[in-house]
């Protein structure tokens, strides 16, 4: 059955009043839904320890005397408003505290192998119908317990998807319990083979006719879209999540260059967003362009068999290139977006702690019908005054946010402030257009053929970020205040008409499904100091006009600390970080990144704005 209860933090923000419409809550809110810890292949448990095995039952602002610190807390210290915990999907074989399964006694594992799949990892024993064996806690008791101490914070229950035919997916359901992200796990994991020799789980969990890896061998696609069948059980999954989650679900495959172009299968390519965009337009929105792993020696993790051959200032090369995979998919006119988490693992090796270095920043908005369904308690004039200034932001308002685009991503506190959006009409001479006379990232602009547009840009950056010498950077390193060098707009053309899955006969594949057209985009203008004016309270603002819009488009940025044509490279003359003269980032070449100069190489990457010209 699904579960659509409201979750919710009470979080202090400012309510604003918007032509036709009621008092409306909104907040940007910075999070991370992409981690690990001893659940399955992370170093630290969710929540702080006190003590061996004993759980922290407040909050903990000073973890220096800690136990164990935990994965979700320390990104909550780190400033983060929401977290998803994310486990890989399969099966793993100790608890959260890292006790083996098999020295519990019994076991407590259900199904046909000796560890325990994740499904039943991610809900709590009495979401177990008749459920006899030994207590445990599973993930979804340690985000309660979460949730307790951190009421102003925003702990959402996720996995991390292997979908198959693919790498990894942060994915997430927001409901009352974990039972429904266990049952697509259970069924759509292809780690997860609960099931090939009993039947248990299916019965006891009343989840029957999952279909197993094997029983996917057609149509397979590998030659002409680089799909094979395995991708067809991929597909199956986001249908059966846009079916019966379209609004609190999430499937957002991660660091999606690291196995490949997936040219022949096996990877993420731009059919296989394609494809999963079409069939769950509402929770397959976006994918994570900028990979966690920032001070791995591969930084990103992305060897020299990633698609590309590393990362370029921190990001894949699906959206560090201009014209490639992601510009391809907004010249569809895809509402699919960009995101960026850890993948946090550990803090020393590969990883920053959640918030530490990574942030997605997300408009989050207050949901109207939670203000109509909450207008009976309002007794009376001071208790409705009161709510407005204490509105309750929910999980679905987040996955709200994440789904309309209004986000933007960031390396290392650059900027911690953006206001991008496009304006009907000449800079400070505004005409209002159909319906609205501008739109910020994610939205749509609708003028007609002839009329004036304005790109209006405005930042902010923090005094400092969280670079500590001796802490996060080697103790020799000089951590320097973020400071944005140059931001490069980016525009596209949104394309007439998208191609389809198949010919017209409904068999043949269409070539055009995995076309990139490196034409799609480019950068029109390049800002700097030379080029913007930076006000007192630290605003840095700027402005492109097109004057005779004649085509649909669209617009992004991106902004470095870095200058022009900026190269730093090692003893070996191997580049480590960069820029070409134009202000485009270089190849980070793998094998020889660290934490500073991850501190040293920091970019920020906004969402699209769409233009429709009538």
């Amino acid at each position: 059955m699904k579960r659509n209860q409201k979750i919710c933090a009470t979080i202090l923000t400012v309510t604003v009043l918007t032509a036709g419409s009621a008092l409306a809550a909104e907040k940007w809110m910075t999070g991370d839904f992409h981690q690990h810890t001893t659940y399955t292949d992370g170093s630290y448990p969710m929540n702080d320890l006190t003590a061996a095995g004993v759980i922290a039952t407040s909050a903990v602002q000073d973890p220096a005397g800690l136990y164990r610190k935990g994965v979700m807390p320390q990104g909550f210290r780190f400033g983060l408003d929401f977290q998803a915990n994310s486990e890989h999907g399969g099966s793993s074989s100790r608890d959260g505290f890292s006790n083996a399964w098999s020295t519990y006694a019994p076991n407590p594992a259900i199904g046909d192998a000796g560890k325990m799949w994740r499904w039943q990892t991610l809900i709590s024993t009495s979401d177990i119908p008749g459920y006899a064996g030994p207590a445990y806690m599973g993930a979804f008791d340690w985000i309660l317990g979460i949730r307790a101490n951190y009421p102003g914070k925003l702990a959402m229950t996720g996995m991390e998807w292997n979908p198959p035919g693919h790498e990894h997916s942060s994915t997430g359901i927001v409901a009352a319990d974990a039972r429904p992200i266990a049952e697509f796990e259970y069924r759509f994991d292809k780690s997860d083979t609960d099931g090939t020799l009993t039947t248990t789980t299916a019965s006891t969990m009343s989840w029957p006719g999952k279909l197993q890896n094997s029983a996917y061998t057609a149509p397979d696609y590998s030659a002409s879209l680089g799909l094979n069948a395995a991708h067809n059980k991929t597909i199956d999954g986001v249908k059966w999540m846009q079916a019966n989650y379209p609004t609190t679900g999430w499937i957002v495959p991660a660091h999606v260059e690291r196995a490949g172009c997936g040219l022949t299968g096996g990877a993420w390519n731009i059919a296989a967003f394609r494809d999963i965009n079409d069939n769950g337009p509402t929770v397959a929105f976006g994918f994570e362009g900028i990979p966690g792993h920032p001070k791995d020696t591969d930084r990103g993790s992305f060897g020299a068999n990633a698609c590309g051959g590393g990362t370029y200032g921190g990001a894949g090369y699906y959206i560090a290139t201009i014209g490639g995979v992601w510009d391809n998919l907004l010249a569809d006119g895809r509402k699919f977006f960009n995101f960026a988490s850890s993948d946090f693992h550990n803090d020393f090796g590969s990883d920053f702690w959640p918030g530490e270095y990574t942030k997605t920043y997300v408009k989050v908005k207050h949901n109207d019908d939670d203000e109509k369904n909450d207008k009976h308690d309002r007794d009376d004039q001071h208790h409705a005054k009161k709510l407005r200034h204490e509105e309750r932001f929910t999980q679905e308002d987040v996955v709200n946010g994440l789904r309309s685009g209004n986000a933007y991503s960031v390396h290392g506190d650059l900027i911690n402030e953006l206001d991008f959006r496009v304006v009907h009409g000449a800079a400070g001479h505004h005409k209002k257009a159909h319906g609205k006379n501008n739109a910020t990232m994610g939205e749509e602009l609708i003028v007609e053929k002839g009329d004036k547009i304005t790109v209006r840009i405005r930042f902010k950056s923090p005094d400092a970020n969280n670079c500590q010498a001796g802490d996060n950077a080697s103790t020799d390193y000089v951590c320097n205040s973020p400071v944005v060098h140059h931001v490069q707009l980016i525009q596209g053309r949104v394309n007439p008409a998208r191609a389809s899955k198949l010919l017209a006969d409904g068999i043949t594949p269409n070539p055009e499904y995995k076309t990139v057209d490196p034409s799609v985009a480019s950068v029109v203008k390049t800002f700097d100091a030379t080029s913007w004016i930076t006000d007192a309270a630290g605003y840095t603002t700027m402005a492109f006009e097109v004057p005779n819009v004649q085509n649909d488009m669209f617009f992004r940025i991106r902004g470095s600390n870095l200058g022009y044509g900026v190269e730093v490279k090692n003893a070996s003359n191997l580049t480590i970080y960069g820029t070409d003269v134009s202000g485009n980032p270089l190849k980070n070449t793998p094998g020889i990144n660290s934490a500073d100069h991850a501190w040293s190489d920091l970019w920020f990457y906004s969402n699209p704005i769409f233009v429709k010209a009538l």
